[in-house]
């Protein structure tokens, strides 16, 4: 039903609609009609419903000589009662059209993000009303004025709020933008929700929602999925209830005590593995900087990687002095230390960008083509031996006091490209390139995700299920 503008206070009571001034303007639409009036310097656009009982009401004004469209909007019962909009290219004759999809008369040419149908009342469409709303909490203006450009607040007189239409519009795209998050997060739960319900008939595991590592559409997901969400405040408090309250969970449910770190723990690496995962391409896929801070927050993954139970002794470690004339330092992303074994492991940290192979062949075509390796991986190879030479001549300087005045084995990592990025041939050369290096282990990024994935499956599953056998070591890996 069409509203009635007396009752919402969009009409005067005393104010009389004249429909012998009024020219009928052309077309009609299902509900109402379109009339055109002339008041002053002022076009007026009235709409007329066809119910019996409808009351004509000003839709809109037009001052030509300003370029100034004013709405008074319907069905808006707040502090707000007119929007004025500057729309140099807006014309007086070709205001309206039909709309062809629910076939009612609209004004043309209105800005994203504005009700253009007349019928259904004009003013900003009702999921950005928020941008109302803040005005209204923040001024006692009564009336908003987009301009093209410039002298955006209120005015003097406090009666008009002034802000360009480009501000409205990145808060309209900012609106959608999170509605999309919001689907987003939404579809994960159910689609958790619809696994979860044939669990048992599938014979499948519980799942929980897919958390996605942007916070927007991460907090959207936990609030869907559990009513709430958690701020870094009550995590930090949450984490320090568990930590003090850890002995004695220990006496009396230790069971407890290895669920919750198990759960902690898998946790931690579903996120590790998603941050890892997401950098392999776009910006950060050449960043070394980041791969370096990467491994340095997460010296587990290299322990990890290296199977073998190392220690991060010191990050971005000099091996090497600098001469008297400034250069020949060697310096070290890693310095990894087995202090059961007395043995050290280097590690140069390059980038999943970087090429493991030249891009043409050696020798050879087709299947039997030989592809050398690029530089981008034989000099953080020469690089991390340079370091070794020069660490075991320094043994004492580096380890002072630990014990390692001497070592029983000094091996070198370099962890850097991608094999995925490889043909067939190319990773047949890698391959015989890699093994063949006596005391270098050579990873690449998409490896290190590997088993990073295997320990989150590790971890996952139950112990009834664990056959008991260690996890497997590539032939790459490093053995003590």
């Amino acid at each position: 039903m069409l509203r009635n503008p007396f009752d919402e206070g969009l009409v005067e009571p005393d104010q009389e609609f004249d429909a012998a001034e009024a020219t009928e303007v052309e077309g009609t639409d299902v509900s109402g009609r379109l009339e055109l009036t002339s008041d002053e310097d002022e076009s007026v656009l009235t709409y007329i419903g066809n119910e019996r009982h409808a009351v004509p009401y000003e839709a809109l004004r037009y001052r030509l000589g300003e370029k100034l469209l004013r709405i008074f909007p319907s069905g808006h019962s707040g502090q707000i009662k007119e929007f004025q909009i500057e729309l140099p290219q807006w014309s007086i004759s070709t205001h309206s059209y039909e709309n062809d999809r629910f076939f009612r008369l609209q004004v043309a040419e209105l800005p994203k993000g504005f009700n253009s149908i007349y019928a259904f009342g004009l003013g900003i469409n009702k999921s950005y009303r928020g941008f109302i709303k803040e005005i209204e909490d923040q001024t006692e203006c009564t009336i908003i004025r987009f301009l093209q450009k410039g002298g955006e607040g209120a005015s003097p007189d406090g009666s008009t709020y002034r802000v360009t239409l480009e501000r409205f519009d990145r808060y309209r795209a900012a609106v959608e933008r999170n509605r999309g998050r919001g689907q987003s997060a939404v579809q994960r739960v159910n689609d958790a929700e619809a696994h979860n319900t044939f669990k048992d008939l599938l014979h499948s595991k519980n799942v929980d929602p897919k958390y996605t590592t942007h916070p927007v559409i991460r907090a959207i997901t936990e609030e869907v999925a559990t009513g709430h969400v958690t701020t870094v405040e009550d995590r930090v408090t949450l984490a320090n209830a568990v930590t003090n309250a850890a002995p004695k969970i220990a006496q009396e449910d230790p069971q407890r005590l290895v669920k919750l770190r198990d759960d902690i723990e898998l946790v931690s690496l579903d996120t590790l593995i998603a941050e890892f995962e997401s950098n392999l391409k776009g910006p950060k896929a050449n960043s070394e900087p980041h791969w370096q801070k990467f491994f340095g927050n997460n010296h587990f993954a290299l322990q990890l990687i290296l199977s073998t139970p190392l220690v991060v002794e010191k990050e971005q470690v000099t091996v090497k002095s600098q001469g008297l004339d400034g250069s020949g330092s060697r310096i070290a992303d890693f310095l990894c230390a087995n202090p059961v074994t007395r043995s050290v492991v280097l590690v140069e940290i390059k980038t999943p960008g970087a090429a493991l192979m030249r891009p043409g062949t050696y020798r050879g075509k087709d299947s039997s083509a030989v592809y050398s390796p690029h530089d981008d991986l034989g000099g953080p190879i020469a690089q991390v031996q340079s370091q070794m030479a020069s660490a075991a001549e320094y043994a004492m300087v580096l380890f002072p006091g630990s014990g390692f005045d001497t070592v029983n084995e000094l091996r070198g990592a370099v962890i850097t490209g991608r094999a995925s990025s490889l043909n067939a041939e190319q990773r047949d050369s890698f391959s015989r390139y890699r093994g063949g290096l006596s005391n270098v282990t050579v990873l690449t990024f998409d490896e290190v995700l590997e088993r990073l994935k295997h320990l989150r499956e590790a971890l996952n599953t139950p112990p009834s299920q664990k056959s008991g056998a260690a996890l497997s070591n590539d032939a790459s890996c490093i053995e003590d």
